[in-house]
């Protein structure tokens, strides 16, 4: 193990809200990360396309929005209580959540993504999608995401420990040296473990540390369904990120020196 170094800051949080239970909970790990680090949080809704043209006969697009920014920041009210939800940004865009998310995301220097999975597999999967999933296959930013099974966060969260998952392939330098960052920048323990599904299980760490190395697009894409197959099975909050990434004021290696 190695001790927990000062706390860097993380400046962009983009928490994206369905309205689901999931994704209050994943406010409150927005919120808990803002404190910690003196970032800010932006909420972001995505309003389906289809629904945007079934009511576009009654409704302005523009008159559509802004009654889905007023639902969400109602929402951020009564999910973080107290000051913290009157610094959270509230913004809404048009499209498929995934898309939205991942083209917000793109645009912010430095953000941390936090996210609520639903936890669908198989034929519900299928049917409704995941838009976790997709965020993970396609978007090259850390990705915190919020397991179902996952308890509130706690007093003092991010601190405390953090458990990587780390394989023993030709990259495990770089991501050993991502994962020592990854602790530095959180203020937190480090410890390792072997890759999932074990350490999925440990549900008494605050993070568990999912480093994945830097790949093309297929690549990508496979690595996305993995971790999301890891995140549904977890019982604390998982960090997705790729070496060569920045999270908060550091930059993760992209290999190991």
């Amino acid at each position: 193990m190695m001790p927990p170094p000062r706390t860097h800051g993380f400046r962009s949080i983009l928490c994206a809200v369905d309205f689901s239970r999931h994704s209050a909970k994943a406010l409150r790990y927005a919120a808990a990360l803002a404190r910690a680090g003196g970032g800010r949080v932006t909420a972001i809704h995505a309003v389906d396309p289809l629904l945007t043209a079934a009511v576009a006969v009654g409704y302005d697009n523009r008159m559509l929005e802004d009654n889905a920014r007023k639902d969400l920041e109602r929402f951020v009210r009564a999910s973080v209580r107290g000051a913290a939800a009157a610094d959270i940004k509230s913004v809404v865009r048009v499209g498929p959540p995934g898309a939205v998310v991942v083209e917000y995301a793109r645009r912010m220097r430095g953000v941390i993504v936090v996210m609520g999975t639903h936890g669908r597999r198989g034929a519900a999967k299928l049917f409704f999608g995941s838009t976790t999933e997709a965020v993970l296959r396609q978007l090259r930013r850390p990705v915190l995401a919020i397991p179902p099974h996952c308890c509130e966060p706690r007093a003092g969260w991010p601190g405390g420990l953090i458990v990587a998952a780390i394989d023993e392939g030709r990259h495990r330098r770089a991501t050993l040296s991502t994962a020592a960052r990854v602790a530095e920048a959180f203020g937190a323990w480090l410890s390792l473990a072997p890759p999932m599904p074990a350490t999925a299980r440990r549900g008494a760490t605050a993070m568990i540390l999912l480093p994945l190395p830097s790949a093309a697009r297929l690549r990508m894409l496979r690595q996305g369904s993995a971790a999301y197959r890891c995140v549904c099975g977890a019982r604390s909050p998982v960090l997705v990120l790729r070496t060569g990434t920045r999270l908060g004021t550091a930059i993760l290696p992209s290999r190991a020196a």
